[in-house]
């Protein structure tokens, strides 16, 4: 296999990987075992978690490596999804009474070909390494 061959099936699977998270998203909500825990809004524009201690054990752990719920908000926001928190403040101690809406602006429903253009955030530099 020659060098740019090479090169160019590795931007292949670098472009695979930036997506992977809104493509497993998008599956996650559409997968009909997972909807009484996260589906779209009535205007196909965000989805909502709901019960997010539930969420996290069933549903999380299937579809990523891991069914940590703060990890999985972490993500979105690193791809630059919106989080609007829906639980009224009084209950926002008990995850099964939390209900959480995320949001992005390609992220919409019957839209999948709008979810190669969700890519993670550049990495702000840290102020700290400049001028060494």
């Amino acid at each position: 296999m020659g060098t740019n061959n090479f090169v160019t099936k590795l931007y292949q699977c670098v472009q695979l990987t930036l997506s992977y998270l809104s493509f497993n998203i998008y599956r996650m909500i559409n997968d009909p075992k997972s909807q009484l825990f996260i589906a779209w809004t009535e205007l196909g524009t965000s989805f909502v978690v709901s019960n997010v201690g539930e969420f996290s054990r069933s549903i999380l752990g299937s579809h990523f490596k891991h069914n940590n719920f703060s990890s999985f908000v972490r993500q979105l926001n690193m791809y630059g999804f919106h989080k609007i928190n829906r639980t009224p403040r009084a209950q926002r101690t008990s995850t099964t009474s939390q209900t959480w809406e995320f949001s992005h602006p390609k992220f919409l429903r019957a839209r999948p070909d709008l979810l190669d253009a969700i890519k993670r955030k550049a990495l702000e530099p840290d102020p700290r390494e400049r001028g060494r």
